[in-house]
C-alpha cells in the first residue's frame, strides 16, 4: 500500500463533495465503496473520487 493513500471520515467526504452527512450514508447504500473498522468508517480519497467521476452523468439540452 502506497503511503499517499489517504483515509477519510464520513465528514471529510462531506465536505470534500460540498453535500451532507446523509448524502453521503446514502451514496454509501448505493454502493460509494467505503472500508469497516471495528464501529468506524473510512473512505479511500482516491476510490471516492473515481467513483464520483464514474457516477456522473451528462447533462442532454433540451430540444428547442
Amino acid at each position: 500500500m502506497s503511503a499517499d493513500v489517504k483515509f477519510l471520515t464520513i465528514e471529510d467526504v462531506a465536505d470534500m463533495l460540498q453535500v451532507t452527512r446523509t448524502t453521503i450514508y446514502n451514496l454509501k447504500k448505493k454502493g460509494l465503496p467505503y472500508i469497516k473498522l471495528g464501529k468506524n468508517i473510512r473512505f479511500n480519497q482516491e476510490e471516492v473520487v473515481n467513483w464520483v467521476m464514474s457516477n456522473t452523468r451528462e447533462v442532454t439540452k433540451e430540444k428547442e
